[in-house]
């Protein structure tokens, strides 16, 4: 198709942050932030619940739009559906935010309902695994990339670090609390090079004589 993903630093294996904008037959617009999974060079994956807009359009009209933005208000507005619909743009079938870095087309491929057994989300609800093809990606933003949660996770871990040797046991042992949290999450939602650089990192604080 003349594209990859990873030109939007999407990876694949890596899980990443995005906006979903939907739209149903009768051009009722919706947009939610949904976390995507990159399975391929133009394919990508996303595990939405029952019982939300952005499911039921999908079911509805086989289409919809992954946002690239690295600005929070827009998170928090799409969470919290306080935005507007001038926030919105229509193009025939799709709708997009215009405040956004990037965005792709995804037409998609097949919606299966997945089992919450041993999962950190309720069993009592229902979610479906959605998968795509992403036919077309525009850039509204030169060198726009999508944010993978596991980057953070890490930077935070190497700023604990860098202050090993200055603080007192229990707060190295608070450090360690964190990193477990972070190392969790990486494994759950981080790139192959985040995962690595975190193993390294584990390496490092345990030649300091930390005990995990």
């Amino acid at each position: 198709m003349g594209f990859s993903l990873e030109s939007i630093g999407m990876k694949e294996g890596g899980r990443y942050e995005s906006i979903f904008t939907t739209m149903n037959q009768n051009e009722e617009m919706d947009a939610a932030p949904i976390g995507v999974k990159c399975i391929g060079d133009e394919e990508i994956a996303a595990r939405i619940f029952e019982g939300s807009t952005t499911l039921e359009n999908i079911k509805e009209t086989k289409v919809f739009c992954v946002n690239i933005t690295d600005n929070p208000m827009l998170y928090a507005q799409t969470l919290f559906k306080t935005y507007d619909d001038s926030q919105l743009k229509k193009d025939d079938d799709i709708v997009f935010l215009k405040d956004t870095d990037a965005y792709g087309i995804a037409l998609v491929t097949s919606i299966d309902e997945q089992t919450l057994e041993n999962d950190q989300i309720s069993t009592e609800g229902k979610a479906f695994v959605v998968k795509a093809e992403v036919l077309k990606i525009v850039v509204n933003r030169q060198g726009a990339k999508a944010i993978n949660r596991g980057l953070f996770a890490f930077l935070e871990c190497l700023v604990n670090y860098s202050r090993i040797d200055l603080i007192d046991d229990e707060a190295k042992g608070k450090y360690v609390d964190r990193f477990l949290e972070n190392e969790s999450l990486i494994e759950r939602v981080g790139s192959e090079d985040i995962k690595e650089s975190m193993s390294l990192l584990k390496d490092k604080m345990i030649e300091k004589g930390i005990e995990f």
